[in-house]
């Protein structure tokens, strides 16, 4: 299967952004949407930016259907409206005229290397610029505290790891360009893991505003932030009368205060001679905690439900490889040229 059996190319749009080193946005779907934070991320970028299409993906070939179930509509005794999965890329505009590519939607269940050098092709051809791949994963981190955004890449300078981590189309993509001496960046967003599975908006906030700045766009937030305030006050909420998750967030705060390089000396959280535990201990007290504690639905919702943005959806597996306390980082040949056309294939 070469790159042209998996993409089409809007040739007139291709032609007025060839030379002009856009940056590069990819957000698409992966092992992880922790806090329906990517796809919060996409309807803002969306709903918010001027967007113009330069490649689409052929879906039909690429994406399991019955994993990614598309939306229908039914009424009036008929169905219509049918929403087909998109993998595509699009050129993004802020009301200030900044571009952008935009490379997103559902993960390829198939041909994940062709995917790959397609679009790495289509970015040699454009002379695109930077690339900043998006991440959204469940960890250890409180709620109360601003959205740490871990770097990652070539360029990030840190030491981690090894260990290894359940793959997605994202880090494959994020490997391949690097290895076509392509700049990039990675971003994990870190969400609270006892509300991963409801939308957490602040998250979404947070990678937008970082994908802002890399890319140079100005992107709407406000919706967004409102939503947030909302969600902050439901949790406080639910948590208010329950001293065992008040417990468990308190740890959880007392780990981000340590670990985190803006502050000052770990000793000014304690007193003096107190025991203050390491991060290790602090995963593995709440880990018993979570399998252990019986919680009142109205207060924390179980794993599994259908949270929604807000309720506490309770803990997530911790990814396979993974030591209390480590955080999953995100870390090519030249690819044909694509067939040019005016619109994507029938």
């Amino acid at each position: 299967m070469r790159a042209e059996d998996v993409m089409d190319v809007y040739g007139a749009t291709k032609r007025a952004v060839v030379g002009k080193g856009l940056p590069v946005v990819a957000v698409v779907d992966g092992v992880f949407d922790a806090g329906s934070t990517l796809a919060s991320m996409r309807r803002s970028l969306e709903a918010g930016l001027e967007s113009t299409p330069l490649a689409e993906f052929d879906a039909d070939l690429l994406v399991d259907h019955r994993a990614t179930r598309p939306r229908i509509t039914y009424a009036d005794g008929g169905f219509s409206d049918y929403a087909p999965p998109r993998l595509a890329v699009d050129v993004l505009k802020d009301e200030l005229g900044n571009e952008a590519l935009y490379f997103s939607g559902a993960e390829p269940a198939f041909g994940w290397e062709r995917v790959a050098a397609a679009l790495g092709g289509l970015l040699d051809d454009v002379g695109a610029g930077p690339v900043t791949v998006v991440h959204a994963v469940p960890l250890p981190v409180p709620h109360t505290r601003p959205v740490a955004i871990r770097r990652h890449g070539e360029q990030s300078g840190e030491r981690v790891g090894p260990f290894e981590l359940p793959a997605s189309f994202a880090h494959l993509l994020e490997t391949r360009l690097v290895q076509g001496g392509r700049e990039v960046v990675g971003m994990t967003i870190p969400v609270p893991h006892y509300i991963a599975e409801s939308e957490y908006p602040p998250a979404a906030v947070a990678g937008l505003e970082a994908v802002a700045a890399q890319a140079g766009l100005a992107v709407p937030t406000e919706e967004l932030r409102e939503a947030g305030r909302e969600v902050d006050a439901r949790i406080a909420a639910q948590i208010e009368d329950n001293p065992d998750a008040q417990r468990l967030v308190a740890g959880l705060e007392l780990r981000y205060d340590v670990e985190s390089p803006a502050l000052g000396a770990a000793s000014a959280l304690v007193a003096e001679g107190q025991h203050m535990p390491d991060g290790d201990e602090l995963a593995a007290a709440a880990e018993r905690y979570l399998r252990t504690v019986k919680l009142d639905p109205s207060e924390l919702r179980e794993s599994g439900g259908n949270a929604s943005p807000g309720e506490l959806a309770g803990p997530v597996e911790a990814e396979p490889g993974l030591k209390p306390g480590e955080h999953p980082e995100d870390p090519g040949p030249a690819a044909p040229n694509p067939d040019e056309v005016d619109g994507p294939r029938a």
